[in-house]
């Protein structure tokens, strides 16, 4: 009997190779038909060297091996060889024998194979055993390629682990008091499993403080999950998965952040920006964690500004700011941590050399000295920025870094920002250069909710506002060079630069002022204001801190208007209904009774907010006093203001409490018609000793704010 070839088509898969061997041609055939119609592919051979053969040709799975079979080699010798041939080795081998003595079958287990098989054999027993050690080859196989795809994502994960613990070293570098202080509160949230938030503008290194608290917990074996909050509202990942925890109702159909992070901690990268249905499933989550002993996650989350600042604007689920405003820890900036620049950068310095294969020994004094004396308004990101460009270019063992190197910072549109001039509710502002022209200007950072980030409609409104200020050409409004939505998303403004002070910090910095400086900057605000109505635009939160008193070249006490972001179309030009008809916008302090009960409001609102102003400029005080701001805007709504004389260190004509009083009329048709009429009534007023440019420039030249100044 020859060789041959039976192969069964199996759907989907190549069939696995069996290799019968037996000297009997009778054994053989008898073997083939019992295997036929298993789906195997069937190979036969008459010896054992033609088994040997065969076996290098067909790389069987397994092999039915006849012990005796003269006159050539036996069972045994031919396993032998099988197992010693790198190539043959993995098959199985049963082997089939008249013999059947323990002996016997113990020589056969030694030789190499897996099973014995003692002649006559029923068909069934040799279908079984065949089944049975093909089931647990493939098992064996299928654990081998898991272990070896398991060990190839464990060293992925190990690299990964190692190029974040690499990139966030350089943020805890240093021994500065603020590092100092800052160790300390990691060491303290180290120790306590409840939830942090940690406060800082981008690029301070907030997740380096995440990790350093994860690491030295007692977590700190096991998983640290980073979450970026901007990407839950776009499906692009999901925070809870399919199978709901403890006191959420998640949306199904994926494997969620949490589950993930079981044991160990997730790190919630922007949290403002997490959309308000997360934040309420967050907020749940958060409220189980000490109730339910499955949920065992540790929660740390990052914001720009504190919870207690961001929560007006970003309308932060109130059981979400309870379970996190507790623990807030703020992390440094960069130019707060000056001395801790030289081994910071020293360090990035090495650690990009090595990247590129250049030996740099340290970096010149003259540049370190450069470096500290930088404003660093992209913080460690900028930094590192700097020293990676600087190593790039480097020829030599002592790394240079010019003060061209530091002209980058960070870019927003056209302009170049270098440095912060103060934050509030809706953002960050910014003194900045145009990387073409230098020309200096004031960028406005719009923080953004979170739910709208993606919102096209908020585009649209932000374009429509930013077209509308554009259009004002008032000098005492603030000129709008530019605006856009930023690489991260941001939206922002590019306002002119100036040089001076708002009302706000004006009159708590130097006091109250005269009357009649008093007339003089509101009438400038009223010239402002009438171009804003005539175009049908209300400014809407019009108060002391958007009052900008400057110096403009040689005149003094020029006022300009600022903040026209809030604007809103006055009722029946709906092309420019610009703020959404469900918002809250404003000041309490200064807002108008209309605007707090949800009314319809004309440019007479803006006149209420200007009567608040005068009564601020003239006694230093708020019309009303409250404790909180929905009890201010209550008594804005009922109560009388008293005339500004009876609180006033100044004599206040009693023409100018007529004007003020009426501006502040629960009523719209009580008060002045419109600026113009309003700016007509100051105008008319007269003083003993009018406030003219000389006075106030004696007023600038002996109480003058710091030269560069920039608007807000």
């Amino acid at each position: 009997m020859g060789s041959y070839v039976r192969q069964v088509e199996v759907e989907g898969c190549e069939p696995e190779r069996v290799l019968l061997v037996d000297d009997n041609p009778t054994n053989l055939q008898v073997l083939f038909q019992t295997l036929k119609d298993e789906g195997y592919k069937l190979f036969v051979a008459k010896g054992g060297e033609e088994a040997i053969e065969n076996a290098l040709k067909t790389k069987p799975h397994l092999i039915l091996l006849d012990i005796m079979m003269p006159p050539g080699i036996d069972g045994y010798e031919t396993c032998r060889r099988l197992k010693e041939n790198e190539e043959t080795r993995d098959a199985a081998v049963i082997f089939l024998s008249s013999l059947d003595d323990t002996k016997d079958k113990v020589m056969g287990f030694e030789a190499g194979a897996v099973d014995f098989v003692t002649k006559p054999f029923q068909a069934e027993e040799i279908i079984a055993r065949v089944n049975t050690h093909l089931t647990v080859q493939r098992l064996q196989k299928d654990l081998l390629e898991r272990n070896e795809t398991l060990e190839r994502q464990l060293r992925v994960a190990e690299e990964l682990l190692k190029e974040a613990n690499t990139r966030v070293e350089g943020p805890l570098l240093g021994a500065s008091p603020a590092v100092a202080s800052l160790k300390q509160e990691i060491a303290r949230c180290a120790a306590s499993e409840d939830a942090v938030v940690l406060i800082g503008p981008l690029g301070t290194g907030k997740e380096a403080v995440a990790r350093a608290i994860h690491h030295e917990s007692t977590r700190g074996s096991q998983a640290f999950i980073q979450v970026n909050c901007a990407l839950i509202q776009t499906g692009s990942y999901s925070m809870f998965g399919e199978e709901p925890l403890p006191g959420t109702a998640p949306p199904g159909g994926r494997s969620g952040r949490f589950q993930v992070a079981l044991g160990g901690t997730i790190y919630l990268d922007g949290l403002n920006r997490l959309p308000p249905e997360t934040q309420a499933q967050l907020a749940a989550v958060l409220s189980g964690l000490a109730t339910d002993s499955s949920l065992d996650v540790r929660v740390i989350a990052s914001n720009a500004s504190s919870l207690d600042e961001d929560i007006p604007q970003s309308r932060l689920d109130p059981r979400l700011h309870r379970a996190l405003a507790a623990h807030q820890v703020r992390v440094p900036t960069l130019a707060e941590r000056r001395d801790d620049i030289p081994a910071i950068a020293e360090h990035f310095a090495k650690q990009h050399s090595r990247v590129l294969g250049k030996s740099i020994d340290s970096i010149s004094a003259s540049s370190l000295q450069r470096l500290q004396d930088y404003r660093w308004p992209g913080n460690f990101k900028e930094l590192k920025s700097v020293v990676e460009r600087a190593v790039t270019m480097c020829q030599s063992t002592l790394l240079e870094i010019d003060e061209s190197f530091l002209e980058e910072g960070v870019s927003i549109g056209s302009y170049r920002l270098v440095e912060k001039l103060g934050a509030g509710g809706m953002g960050e502002v910014w003194l900045a250069k145009h990387q073409m022209l230098a020309r200096p200007a004031a960028v406005k950072l719009i923080r953004q909710e979170g739910q709208l980030r993606n919102d096209g409609v908020l585009l649209e409104r932000f374009r429509r506002e930013a077209e509308a200020t554009a259009g004002l050409r008032s000098p005492n409004t603030v000129e709008l060079y530019d605006f856009g939505v930023s690489d991260s998303g941001e939206f922002y403004y590019v306002m002119e630069c100036l040089d001076g002070i708002d009302l706000d910090r004006m009159v708590r910095q130097y006091g109250i002022v005269p009357p009649e400086r008093a007339v003089h900057l509101l009438k400038q605000v009223c010239r402002s204001l009438a171009e804003a109505h005539d175009a049908k635009l209300i400014h809407r939160d019009i108060k002391p801190a958007n009052l900008f008193s400057c110096r403009l070249g040689a005149e003094f006490d020029f006022v300009k208007v600022l903040d026209f972001g809030m604007v809103k179309a006055q009722q029946g030009d709906e092309s420019l209904q610009l703020t959404a008809a469900d918002s809250f916008s404003g000041t309490p302090a200064t807002m108008a009774p209309e605007i707090a009960v949800g009314g319809d409001a004309d440019g007479r609102v803006d006149l209420y907010s200007l009567g608040c102003v005068a009564f601020w400029l003239l006694t230093g005080s708020d019309v009303f006093q409250a404790e909180n701001s929905t009890q201010m805007i209550v008594k804005h709504v009922r109560e009388q203001p008293v005339a500004p004389s009876e609180l006033s260190e100044e004599v206040v004509p009693e023409a100018l409490d007529e004007i003020v009083l009426r501006c502040l009329q629960k009523k719209p048709d009580d008060r002045p018609g419109d600026a113009r009429e309003l700016w007509e009534a100051l105008d008319g007023l007269t003083f003993p000793k009018p406030w003219t440019n000389e006075r106030a420039r004696e007023w600038w030249q002996r109480l003058a704010t710091p030269e560069g100044q920039a608007a807000r």
